[in-house]
C-alpha cells in the first residue's frame, strides 16, 4: 500500500525530515574529507536526533496518561532517552529483568533531580498522594512503571541508532 503524506503522523513526519536534515549536513558540512570535525559533528547530530525522539515520546506518554504535559518533560523525556541508550550499550549481556530494574532507577534518579529543579511547588506533577512518595517528586508505583518503558526505550534506541547510523552512513 502507498502512502500519501496524511497517513503519517507527526513522529513519522518528523523523523523523515530529521533522515533528510542528516543527508543534508553529511553533504554539506564535509569541509576537508571525512575529518574530525565532520566526524564530531555527525556525532553530536545523531545525539539530536535521539534526543528530539526521546522528549518527543516522554510528552507522548505523559499525554497519553495524564492528558497534559510540559516542555520540561520533553527535556527530561531527551536526557533519558540518551541515557537509557548509553546504559543499554554498556549492559548488553544483563539480563532483561536487571535491565529494566536498571532502567527504571535511572528513569526515578533524572525524573527526581528533574522534580527538585523544576517542580519545586508541584506545578508539573505531584505524587503527595501517592504511596512510597519522596517530596512528591517520585513514587514506587511510577517508578514500577517504568521498567517496562525503559526496557522498551532502550529497544527502540538500539533499533534508532542501528537506523540512523545507517541512512547517514556514520
Amino acid at each position: 500500500r502507498r502512502h500519501s503524506p496524511g497517513d503519517f503522523g507527526t513522529t513519522e513526519i518528523s523523523f523523515v525530515i530529521i533522515s533528510n536534515q542528516s543527508h543534508f549536513v553529511k553533504k554539506n558540512f564535509q569541509i576537508f574529507g571525512n575529518n574530525i570535525f565532520e566526524v564530531i559533528f555527525l556525532k553530536f547530530w545523531k545525539q539530536l536526533i535521539l534526543f528530539y525522539i526521546g522528549g518527543i515520546g516522554y510528552v507522548g506518554l505523559e499525554l497519553l496518561w495524564r492528558r497534559r504535559s510540559s516542555s520540561s518533560m520533553f527535556v527530561l523525556g531527551g536526557v533519558c532517552f540518551l541515557a537509557l541508550g548509553a546504559f543499554q550499550r554498556l549492559a548488553r549481556r544483563i539480563p532483561a529483568l536487571l535491565k529494566g530494574l536498571a532502567g527504571a532507577m535511572i528513569i526515578t534518579t533524572l525524573e527526581l533531580t528533574a522534580g527538585l529543579i523544576v517542580n519545586r511547588n508541584h506545578q508539573v506533577w505531584n505524587y503527595t498522594n501517592l504511596p512510597l512518595h519522596y517530596r512528591g517528586q517520585i513514587c514506587l508505583p511510577y517508578s514500577l512503571l517504568w521498567i517496562p518503558v525503559a526496557l522498551a526505550a532502550m529497544e527502540l534506541h538500539s533499533q534508532l541508532n542501528r537506523v540512523i547510523d545507517h541512512s547517514a552512513s556514520f
